[in-house]
């Protein structure tokens, strides 16, 4: 993807490979006046915009409305300015959170005094009496005012401020802390807001140094207004570029002079490249013009939550729900499941098990639109935009989350397809990060930054030729090898074991529970019941080990070009590692007594991010040469 009018089809927003698209230079002429600079600013990271997509409406005025829709609703999501926020704020001097930061403190405490209350409430459907009802309120009032003084406590005490030296965060009341994070530590800077901060416009910053892990929350800035934090986001990596350079923190634009105004982004306004300005003015002008932008359509947005599906979590969640249910009306004295329970024991033994496999089916269903509906909010809203040597990826409806990746941080890249994708021929392509990114999401934990979480696979290289240039190209130049067919009759050796153990497993708790169970109608019925669970199960997971074995044979390979080593490892979730060999710390290969008798081996190798990158019964000969290879780096660097 060298050419800067790079055309991407099937419904993503085009790739601009230079800072500047030809629609910015028409931003100049006077009928750019009629169009708002949000506009601009879109159609800056588009390379084919005057080619219409496929089902777009051929009304011209139709299709200027449905883009101001999309904008104003892009603009109510993901505010420029909070509530109640100054036109001007500045970033000198210290600073706290906002006071509206408080309201999140005291929904958590409005929780817990709900669930409380529920508590009471069903003990008084019980037959309770009422004389337990003032007791109630003065517990939930003090649960609330106890989680309302911790949150003015840890509001007045918690602030910030931009040094020479870096930011210095400090917090406590007991035990004050304070906190000095150089600028030129500061790997990325992430923001994420929770369902009611995303109401109050705030956001949290965390600061990645490496060590996150270790420092929690201290390296959070929680309650900021949205101006402020995408301020202070370009105003710390302006000042790290300046430190990295040799010069001052505060050389260039100082924070006094960053200014946050409310007007729409100008993207007409060329950024030097690599530099990230923070001069006064708009948000565009304290923000690098994206090189390239990606986001999903809403039909690429749909099949994404479609196929990333979680079933089997989602149906043991709901399960264990309803044992709680029972449960709770029970010691609620709610429902006497003992005469309930004689009352089913009544009933056809046909009509029973019939019930109990539709309760199963029940719980899939409900697993499936579950895990459908948590993909389709965590995934809304995504977009993805590489602004000289940083990444930054946007998601989230009722969570919203903003993660920056530095390139050079980026240790591997992921690219991972589970069963119906590849059916498909779509995949998510991760990122694998070094240090942790400062968010528990599913797209931010150890296992990587989700860089496009839906894609097809024709275009995963001219996607990394957009935002990591570095690992593009990498399959198409590696000569890779497969697993030999020594490998076949052990994965063959390894699922019949699996097998037969988790076989014997479900049998022998079938067995157990029907000696533990005592005699009776009722629990003989659970006890067919739960055989017919237990067996379900089994053969669900037979199933799925047998195909795994399989598909892992078929598509694992191996191989490498003269700098990076890309490793395809097959199964029901298939995933392929692109690793440049100045990222591999060290490789090893091993090998136990059955996999010398065979001629086999084991490669493995770590990367400073957490987690090997191995794979199991490849050739022996073709383990050394990998690390014949991977032995000369640190001389060729």
């Amino acid at each position: 993807m060298g050419a800067a009018d790079e055309k991407v089809e099937d419904g993503k927003l085009g790739v601009s490979a230079g800072p500047a698209a030809p629609d910015v230079a028409d931003a100049t002429a006077p009928d750019a006046e009629r169009a708002s600079a949000e506009d601009v600013a879109d159609r800056a990271g588009q390379a084919s915009s005057d080619v219409p997509e496929a089902g777009a409406s051929a009304d011209p005025a139709r299709d200027v409305t449905l883009e101001g829709l999309e904008l104003e609703a892009e603009r109510l999501t993901n505010p420029k300015r909070s509530l109640f926020e100054q036109t001007d704020p500045t970033l000198a001097g210290v600073h706290r959170g906002s006071a509206l930061s408080l309201i999140t403190g005291a929904a958590s405490g409005l929780g817990v005094a709900f669930g409380v209350s529920l508590v009471a409430v069903a003990r008084m459907l019980a037959g309770g009496g009422i004389e337990e009802v003032p007791e109630v309120i003065a517990i939930a009032a003090a649960i609330i005012a106890v989680n309302m003084l911790g949150a003015v406590v840890a509001w007045r005490t918690r602030t910030w401020e931009l040094t020479e030296a870096g930011i210095m965060l400090r917090s406590g009341v007991v035990n004050a802390r304070q906190l000095q994070v150089p600028y030129e530590h500061i790997h990325s800077v992430n923001m994420s807001s929770g369902m009611v901060e995303r109401v109050l416009g705030l956001m949290t910053l965390d600061l990645d140094t490496g060590a996150a892990d270790s420092e929690g929350e201290a390296t959070c800035i929680k309650g900021l207004q949205a101006g402020m934090a995408h301020a202070l986001r370009e105003e710390l990596f302006r000042r790290k570029a300046a430190v990295l350079e040799g010069g001052a923190a505060d050389a260039g634009a100082p924070a006094e002079a960053v200014a946050i105004e409310s007007g729409p982004a100008d993207a007409s306004r060329p950024l030097a490249e690599g530099a990230a300005s923070s001069g006064a003015g708009s948000d565009a002008a304290s923000a690098p013009v994206p090189d390239a932008r990606y986001t999903l359509t809403g039909g690429q947005l749909i099949m994404a939550a479609l196929s990333e599906v979680r079933v089997v979590a989602q149906a043991a969640a709901f399960l264990i729900l309803i044992v709680q249910a029972l449960n709770f009306l029970q010691e609620s004295q709610l429902v006497n499941l003992s005469e309930a329970a004689g009352g089913v024991a009544a009933l056809p033994m046909s009509l029973l098990v019939g019930a109990a496999v539709l309760l199963l089916a029940l719980a899939f269903v409900v697993g499936f639109a579950a895990s459908f509906v948590i993909s389709l909010v965590g995934f809304a809203g995504y977009r993805a935009e590489r602004a000289g040597g940083r990444i930054s990826v946007e998601r989230g409806l009722l969570s919203h989350t903003s993660h920056t990746v530095a390139l050079e941080r980026i240790q591997a890249i992921d690219i991972r397809q589970g069963l119906i994708r590849q059916l498909m021929g779509y995949a998510e392509v991760r990122a694998s990060v070094v240090g942790s990114i400062g968010s528990s999401e599913e797209s931010s934990t150890s296992d990587g930054v989700v860089l496009h979480p839906f894609i097809r696979l024709s275009e995963v290289d001219a996607f990394l030729e957009a935002m990591a240039p570095e690992f593009a190209g990498a399959p198409a130049a590696s000569s890779l090898v497969r697993l030999p067919p020594a490998a076949a009759r052990r994965l063959v050796f390894r699922t019949c074991l699996r097998v037969s153990l988790l076989l014997g497993a479900l049998v022998g708790a079938g067995v157990l529970a029907g000696h533990v169970l005592p005699d009776g109608e009722v629990w003989g019925l659970l006890l067919i019941v739960l055989d017919v669970l237990l067996a379900v199960v089994g053969a669900t997971l037979g199933i799925r080990m047998a195909l795994h074995a399989v598909l892992r044979y078929r598509g694992s390979r191996i191989g490498h070009d003269r700098r990076r080593l890309v490793l395809v490892s097959g199964g029901v979730l298939r995933r392929m590692q692109i690793v440049p060999r100045t990222r591999i710390q060290h490789a090893t290969v091993s090998a136990t007594p059955f996999q010398r008798r065979l001629k086999l081996a084991t490669f493995a190798t770590l990367t400073a991010a957490s987690g090997d990158i191995a794979l199991r019964d490849l050739a022996a000969s073709d383990a050394e040469e990998l690390l014949a290879w991977i032995r000369p780096a640190r001389a060729e660097q």
